[in-house]
């Protein structure tokens, strides 16, 4: 990608946006859409040195897939997918989750409550046992989020 890594300035941040929309096939339009935010907004993040708000940011991560280390420092594998083979386990089963719950339908409430639901199952199991949770702990989760939105996991 032709942003600088380890750099967060205007200009940088405006570089990993354009990559964005080159590897994701997506216009500025759909991007600003999934931030909720207008096309004029998206465009002055690209052309003036205007930096999103938190909430933006969020929006992306979420609905976009986007690392938000990367989109904030430049490191890093740019979409969240990437991040699937990390060192950190609760975070591989986060990602099989989201990605479980999306091909479903799910809405962005079924996933939240889905994610909320597995954390604290992994979080009493932990305190309970002091063991360490399985691959299938996500399980519950998306058994109970299907349950919600009526879809078939």
């Amino acid at each position: 990608m032709t942003s600088a890594p380890d750099s967060f300035s205007p200009d940088a941040f405006a570089a990993r946006l354009r990559d964005i929309r080159k590897a994701t096939g997506r216009t500025g339009a759909d991007i600003a859409q999934h931030g909720n935010i207008t096309k004029q907004t998206f465009s002055g993040y690209l052309h003036t040195g205007r930096l999103p708000s938190a909430s933006v940011l969020g929006s992306w991560v979420l609905r976009l897939g986007i690392n938000a280390n990367w989109l904030l420092t430049g490191q890093g594998p740019m979409l969240l997918e990437q991040t699937l083979h990390s060192a950190v386990p609760v975070v591989e089963r986060i990602s099989r989750l989201v990605a479980e719950l999306r091909e479903t339908g799910a809405d962005e409430a079924e996933v939240l409550h889905s994610l909320l639901a597995m954390l604290q199952e992994e979080l009493a199991r932990l305190e309970n046992d002091d063991s360490q949770p399985s691959d299938l702990a996500a399980r519950p989760a998306l058994d109970s989020a299907a349950s919600l939105g009526g879809a078939k996991a």
